[in-house]
């Protein structure tokens, strides 16, 4: 068996798929990923994480409504300057009407973004009044918090006297 019939045959194996171009052509393409392939055995065997719940988001909440209210220019921050807080500080916020945490060494006033967060407001809470840089970037490493929190940053954190 020549080289050039091996490879034919080891071809016929591959599923394949059938496309037009835009000169109503037919291709004959393989299928990506391969019905058996890594890719998809991977995907299968994965199993998704447990009690995740999705949260329904109150009407006028959804991430367009947050990019809306930030720049609005209405004051999210809720103090008149940015300034310097210890751990002890952010203690003091952390009621649903006055949720303060800290991530990456930076404070934000998270209270007007607790009804627009996916997860739900007592997802939110676990950070309130606390430095949530450890459990923010175990669920959400993927997202700048810097970004879209900046409409409510109040300052710095900083280690206590």
């Amino acid at each position: 068996m020549s080289s050039s019939d091996q490879k034919e045959d080891s071809q016929q194996n591959v599923p394949r798929m059938t496309l037009l171009d835009p000169s109503n052509r037919t291709l004959n393409v393989p299928e990506f990923p391969s019905r058996n392939g890594p890719q998809r055995l991977y995907a299968a065997a994965t199993k998704q994480p447990k009690g995740r719940k999705k949260v329904i988001l109150e009407p006028g909440h959804s991430p367009l409504d947050w990019a809306r209210l930030k720049s609005s220019g209405q004051d999210l921050r809720g103090v008149s300057q940015l300034g310097k807080y210890t751990l002890e500080d952010l203690k003091q916020h952390k009621s649903p009407d006055d949720a303060w945490t800290a991530i990456q060494g930076k404070v934000y006033n998270m209270t007007p973004y607790l009804k627009f967060h996916p997860g739900g407001v007592k997802d939110l809470m676990r950070i309130a009044g606390r430095d949530g840089t450890k459990l923010f970037m175990l669920t959400h490493s993927w997202v700048n918090a810097e970004f879209m929190l900046d409409a409510c940053f109040v300052g710095f954190l900083v280690q206590g006297p």
